[in-house]
């Protein structure tokens, strides 16, 4: 060892021929403190390191729970704005539908009215036909009567009574004549009052309807789907029949069902939300239903169903 390495250490003389294991098991045990220090140094900075990681992580997700939430409530405000559009769509869907309705009924009663126009007029001819006929056969008598006057002086007073007898049929005649007049025109009065009192009634009726609605919103808290259990209801007719599709509030897609069945489901529904269900009706534009059909089936279903028009 003497010829191999050159003692470093102070008093390296001093010491020869001395115990030299204490000071060789210092330095050891300097080193192993040295190397345990510089260990544990690098695990503090690796744990130091760990910890600022996982204190970003956690803040890392709080964001993302915080976007989510914020999400989530943007996207049910949105789905309540859509609700609420889709309500006031099918309720302009109606009211076109109620407005087709009363002019295919006016249509419907203005052809009615030409055709009794179209027969007044006829028969007012017929009659016109008939008097005039009368009148040529009330002057060929009267034209006999006189070549009879000329060649029977005899029968002078029978004659004279048989003219007078002609002039009270003329007068009769006449007297129809304006009778049959008058009660047109009044009959056609009649009817003109009738059909006027009809429209207006059915204005008026229509009009209520409106106050109703109306008076409904001013008086109640708007209908809302927020914080309610929304389920769909579509409404159209295929071929003349009844097509119903359903969809609850946890479902992705439209079942179909009968209208029992609808029925069946719904009033479940409204038992277990407990004055929570909001029943949201779809009649597509080409639903091929009449505005009664439409306006019945609404009322019917609102009026047993959904929270706002519970008693």
């Amino acid at each position: 060892m003497d010829e191999a390495f050159i003692d470093l250490r102070e008093n390296a003389e001093a010491g020869v021929g001395g115990d030299t294991f204490w000071p060789s098991f210092t330095d050891i045990m300097m080193v192993v403190v040295m190397i345990f220090m510089m260990a544990s140094t690098v695990l503090v900075i690796r744990n130091w390191d760990l910890v600022q990681e996982l204190r970003a992580t956690i803040e890392a997700e709080r964001q993302a729970e915080e976007l989510a939430r914020s999400m989530t409530e943007a996207s049910a405000t949105l789905e309540e704005q859509l609700a609420q559009a889709q309500h006031i769509n099918s309720g302009f869907r109606m009211q076109l539908m109620r407005a087709e309705e009363n002019k295919r009924s006016m249509q419907t009663r203005l052809s009615a009215r030409e055709q009794q126009i179209l027969a007044l007029t006829k028969e007012q001819q017929q009659l016109a036909a008939s008097l005039q006929q009368s009148r040529r056969s009330s002057q060929l008598d009267a034209d006999r009567l006189a070549r009879l006057n000329t060649e029977r002086e005899q029968l002078a007073a029978t004659l004279a009574a048989e003219q007078e007898r002609l002039r009270q049929v003329f007068s009769e005649l006449a007297a129809s004549d304006q009778t049959s007049r008058e009660q047109a025109v009044e009959l056609a009065g009649l009817r003109q009052d009738y059909s006027s009192s009809t429209q207006q009634l059915d204005v008026l009726q229509g009009e209520y309807d409106d106050i109703k609605v109306r008076y409904d919103r001013l008086t109640r808290p708007a209908r809302s789907a927020k914080g309610k259990y929304v389920v769909t209801v579509r409404y159209w007719k295929e071929n003349g029949k009844d097509q119903l599709r359903f969809k609850d509030a946890d479902e992705e897609s439209y079942s179909v069902v009968t209208r029992k069945e609808l029925y069946r489901r719904l009033s479940k529904l409204k038992e277990e939300q407990s004055g929570k269900l909001y029943v949201k009706l779809i009649i597509p534009d080409d639903s091929g239903l009449s505005y009664t059909e439409a306006w019945g089936f609404t009322l019917d279903v609102l009026d047993k169903y959904d929270y706002y028009h519970q008693k």
